[in-house]
């Protein structure tokens, strides 16, 4: 039996989340243009970026009405968001230099939430540094938050381990989130679609509600925890100049940062890469490969 319905990519999210907590198991490999592969006894859903979803198997049946579910009730969740709320957001992933940093941030109840909107919390990227920085420090008075900080020798290593970064930050998201979940008795927590991936980490279903949103940063503690997260990849990187001897590092994977890279290399020595930016980088590899 093969069953096919389109899904936008939050659906398939949800709907890849909904099996999983019904004990379906996901295929670390999957065919191209597909996102994601779930196999339950007697049947395999494959979900693909062009919106396709195709149910296969003899007993595929309860996975295309829980599909079809999804597909009806998309938005129900996020209208009354219930209190407590944790939101979470990530910096430096595509940053040659200096850490890789996870923030949550949880607001107790809509007061508390109207005190984070009023500090300045939103996206970021819309953000100037200094910007970032006074708004982080107003956040830190009002919600509880929780913040991880892979500093570049602890990202190196701890992707030599995994060697894949999607997984590295699964498993930094899934601690963290976990964790400030437990402790604030979170009932809702709130993700982009790419940080919810790591709910598959988690090995028990949890007594908090899990909203999975393109642009979570409109929502005031996605919002918290993107500037935390951003404040604290700033101070990261300034923190990794200091402590090796460089003058200053550049944000972001441009080609003037590949330049600096190289540069920094030749003068410094391929060792001082692996203290100051993510070996796991393709330019990283080009540079030790060709200097060294």
């Amino acid at each position: 039996m093969n069953t096919v319905r389109t899904m936008t990519q939050e659906q398939q999210e949800r709907l890849r989340l909904a099996l999983i907590t019904d004990g379906a198991s996901l295929d670390p490999e999957f065919p191209p243009g597909a996102s994601f592969v779930a196999r339950s006894a007697g049947s395999i859903v494959t979900a693909y970026r062009s919106g396709k979803v195709l149910f296969q198997g003899a007993d595929c049946g309860s996975q295309v009405r829980l599909a079809e579910r999804i597909l009806v009730h998309v938005e129900a969740v996020i209208r009354n968001p219930e209190f407590p709320i944790v939101g979470g957001d990530e910096s430096g992933k595509g940053d040659l230099f200096g850490p890789l940093v996870v923030a949550a941030y949880a607001t107790s109840g809509e007061s508390e939430r109207r005190e984070v909107v009023r500090a300045g919390a939103r996206d970021c990227k819309l953000m100037t540094d200094a910007e970032v920085r006074t708004v982080a420090m107003r956040l830190s008075g009002i919600g509880v938050s929780g913040i991880r900080v892979l500093m570049p020798p602890d990202y190196n290593a701890r992707y030599a381990r995994v060697h894949n970064v999607n997984i590295l930050l699964n498993e930094v998201y899934a601690e963290l989130l976990l964790e400030l979940a437990t402790a604030s008795k979170a009932h809702t927590v709130i993700l982009d679609k790419y940080g919810a991936r790591a709910v598959a980490l988690w090995k028990s279903p949890q007594s908090f509600r899990l909203v999975v949103e393109t642009h979570a940063e409109r929502y005031p503690e996605v919002a918290a925890a993107s500037v935390l997260a951003r404040a604290a990849f700033l101070d990261g990187l300034e923190r990794t100049a200091r402590e090796n001897g460089v003058a200053q590092l550049p944000k972001g994977a441009s080609m003037e940062a590949q330049a600096f890279m190289r540069r920094l290399a030749s003068d410094m020595g391929k060792d001082l890469l692996g203290a100051v930016a993510k070996v796991n980088f393709a330019p990283v590899k080009e540079c030790l490969g060709s200097l060294f």
